[in-house]
């Protein structure tokens, strides 16, 4: 438990990291967090592996520095983008005697649940249980130790090309790191930023990152569709490197420093002082600025907006939560969208000190779900022990109970056949 969990999510634009620990009373903290610029991936995609591996080093060098540590193994963010979902069932018989389910049960039937037609050029990455059912009896969340002849599981199964996959790890361990497993991004970042009673009602989870915008839409806690587009904040700091004359990387400086739009408290009057092409400064207005980046927020909006009406599940959302570094740190954004988007709209952060920003939600996601599971794993291990330690008193007890009547039927027996051997 006094283990660090490393957890890396690879963009477009940036690489991001960060390093959690479980302390004493079974809550994580998020220990140190760090980014590097990346440029071999492509709408989530890796184009250059020696490239990516580049970046990943860096990044994995600052978290070393910053948590004083030699890092060789990390849990992989996978980009929901860039996988499908599938839905399967599986059946099993329950196996013990007593028809009590056990883990290897449930084991069992999440394995059965894998058994599908799958294409060539795919692979499954995960299988997501949406319920369980017992001997008819739906809706359950977890069967351990519940009684049962027959046990079935709905699962979604996720599906992603074989070779995306395979040089998303080779990027990785070129990097020198062991990749230890794969988070569902999806589920990652919705234990960090969004509410349990969000998931329950209805709600979208709209990740907007560089090049891509990946939108997950939630319901009875269960996540229900996933769907992509291939534009990103990107096409923000384009247009005002176009409009302004600007290299882009000073189009982005801008955008992430003094990008606001809407009825913001920003004062628009001031210049701005940027550094244009062979080492010339120049002065831009922020009212410029400001509209060139509420033209395109508003048109990246507007498609995001059809693509959530063309969803069965669109009259079912509550909320719209906004991450990703695209433009969910633009000033203003939760009004300006929803004003636009029609439904009540925020910004989810990761609430822990030091990472709280939208930007580090798949990181810290990726970290709290693998902390999740080795805290589910001892939990079961401890409980299984104690129920172990349970049975083993009641064992002694009936056998001390057994012997008792064994002396006390042998004692009358006795006394029985004394009374017949006089009379």
């Amino acid at each position: 438990m006094n283990e660090y969990i490393i957890g890396i999510d690879i963009g477009s634009s940036k690489i991001c990291a960060a390093a959690g620990k479980i302390d004493k009373h079974g809550r994580m903290q998020i220990m140190g967090i760090t980014s590097a610029i990346c440029n071999g991936v492509k709408k989530g995609i890796v184009v250059d592996i020696d490239s990516t591996s580049e970046s990943v080093k860096q990044c994995i060098d600052g978290l070393e520095r910053m948590v004083d540590i030699k890092i060789t193994d990390a849990y992989i963010s996978l980009p929901g983008g860039i996988s499908e979902l599938v839905w399967n069932k599986g059946v099993v018989a329950v196996a013990s005697e007593d028809r009590e389910i056990k883990d290897n049960d449930v084991k069992r039937v999440i394995k059965a649940s894998k058994i599908i037609t799958i294409p060539s050029d795919k692979e499954i990455i995960g299988v997501i249980p949406q319920q369980y059912i017992i001997d008819g009896y739906d809706k359950i969340k977890d069967p351990i130790g519940m009684s049962g002849l027959r046990l079935e599981v709905d699962a979604q199964i996720i599906l992603a090309q074989t070779t995306v996959v395979n040089n998303l790890f080779k990027s990785i361990e070129k990097a020198g790191i062991n990749v230890s497993g794969i988070v569902f991004q999806p589920l990652a970042l919705s234990e960090v930023v969004l509410k349990k009673e969000e998931v329950e009602r209805g709600v979208v989870l709209v990740d907007v990152g560089a090049e891509s915008i990946n939108i997950y839409s939630f319901e009875g806690g269960n996540l229900v569709s996933i769907s992509t587009m291939s534009l990103g904040g990107n096409t923000i700091s384009n247009d005002i490197a176009v409009c302004l004359k600007l290299p882009f990387s000073e189009a982005e400086k801008l955008k992430i420093k003094y990008g606001s739009v809407g009825r913001s408290s920003v004062n628009n009057d001031i210049k701005i002082e940027v550094n244009a092409d062979y080492n010339n400064k120049i002065h831009v207005d922020q009212d410029i600025l400001k509209q060139v980046i509420e033209a395109r927020v508003e048109e990246l909006l507007c498609i995001i907006k059809g693509e959530l009406k063309s969803n069965e599940h669109y009259d079912k959302i509550s909320g719209i939560v906004f991450v990703g570094g695209g433009f969910a740190l633009i000033k203003g954004i939760e009004d300006f969208s929803k004003d636009i988007l029609q439904k009540p709209v925020r910004v989810g952060s990761p609430e822990y000190i030091g990472a709280a920003s939208p930007l580090y939600a798949a990181a810290v996601g990726a970290v709290k779900d693998a902390a999740d599971s080795m805290k589910d794993k001892s939990l079961r291990i401890k409980s299984e022990k104690e129920t172990e330690g349970i049975q083993r008193e009641w064992t002694k007890e009936r056998n001390k109970h057994e012997e008792k009547k064994e002396n006390s039927s042998g004692f009358v027996s006795k006394l029985k056949d004394f009374f017949t051997d006089f009379f």
